[in-house]
């Protein structure tokens, strides 16, 4: 038994240091490579990530709701088919919504509140250094208030076009599913099956951190948000394996079941949310490139994440009641 438990704890630290190098080797490839990409290429890459969030919310997390939904009506004695986990899907995707333009809005007043600071004070020095002999001083300063309106208009338009939420939001979407991935991994009893689990998180894990990545880039954030956002879905993984090996052993299993179940609805209300309004939809917005090439590479990633499920067998048990029906009566 020990032995069994040895080589148990081995393996899952190979998969944390692998799970580890494999997403940043991915997250930092469109940094990376991103310079030698027209717009055209990076336009058809993130349709191609959108397609791999989509298989991934669709195929992956909405099935995982379902199943989880039902162990929380068993262990809960819920008799209900009401359906929870898509509320708590749509709660998720308003949240985020609303938050996401609480926190726009607050960035045009801010810049608002900035820019009147600016011309103010500029109006300010230009009657204390006001001259008759000096018009063209005079003229520059006037001349750069009416420009203020202007300036004002545009510097909006770009702000709220390269704000980036949906990036952190993606970042904040990731990272939950990965702890939850990375929980099913520390609970692992045996090695065959914290292997299987582990090839297929890892393969989750690397699509979707170069979806991340080139959100990321896309959104042209700075080396050092690039890096901290990468960084915080990188160790989200592993911070969910030593949960699972450590902090979840202390719960019960249906206090266990309940918190999952939750944790997992809102994150794939936040998904719905980035994939749908936040990658897809503005992609499709500009012509970079014929319109039909992006569907084209939308509809590769959705294909290809599917085909990476089917053949890792990834797929929920929805009977769940049934197997505990069939255990009591065993019992």
């Amino acid at each position: 038994m020990k032995l069994v438990m040895t080589s148990l704890l081995t393996w899952q630290i190979i998969s944390i240091v692998s799970l580890i190098v494999g997403v940043y080797l991915f997250g930092f490839a469109p940094l990376l490579l991103g310079n030698t990409f027209s717009k055209a290429h990076l336009s058809l890459l993130s349709a191609f990530s959108g397609g791999v969030l989509i298989g991934t919310t669709f195929l992956h997390l909405f099935p995982e709701v379902s199943e989880s939904a039902a162990k929380f009506r068993c262990t809960a004695g819920i008799d209900s088919s009401y359906p929870v986990g898509e509320l708590l899907i749509c709660v998720g995707l308003i949240a985020v919504m609303i938050i996401e333009n609480m926190a726009a809005e607050y960035e045009h007043v801010a810049h608002q509140i900035q820019l009147q600071t600016r011309m103010d004070e500029e109006e300010d020095e230009s009657a204390a250094l006001f001259d008759p002999h000096q018009k063209p001083h005079h003229g520059h300063s006037h001349g750069h208030s009416h420009d203020g309106p202007g300036h004002d208009h545009v510097s909006h338009f770009t702000m709220s076009e390269e704000l980036g939420w949906g990036a952190y939001i993606l970042v904040v979407a990731l990272s939950i599913h990965s702890i939850l991935e990375g929980i099913a991994i520390g609970l692992a009893d045996t090695v065959e099956d914290l292997i299987t689990l582990f090839l297929s998180v890892i393969i989750h894990e690397v699509c979707l951190a170069f979806a991340l990545g080139l959100k990321l880039f896309a959104d042209k954030h700075t080396i050092k948000q690039f890096v901290v956002s990468l960084s915080i879905f990188v160790i989200s993984c592993p911070v969910g394996i030593g949960i699972g090996m450590v902090v979840v052993r202390h719960f019960t299993d249906d206090t266990l079941t309940q918190v999952v179940f939750v944790l997992k609805a809102l994150a794939t209300g936040t998904f719905v949310q980035v994939t749908f309004l936040e990658i897809v939809a503005p992609e499709f917005a500009h012509r970079y490139i014929n319109q039909l090439y992006k569907m084209a590479m939308l509809t590769f990633g959705m294909i290809f994440i599917s085909l990476v499920m089917y053949s890792l067998h990834e797929f929920p048990h929805t009977d769940f009641c049934k197997e505990l029906i069939v255990t009591a009566e065993g019992l």
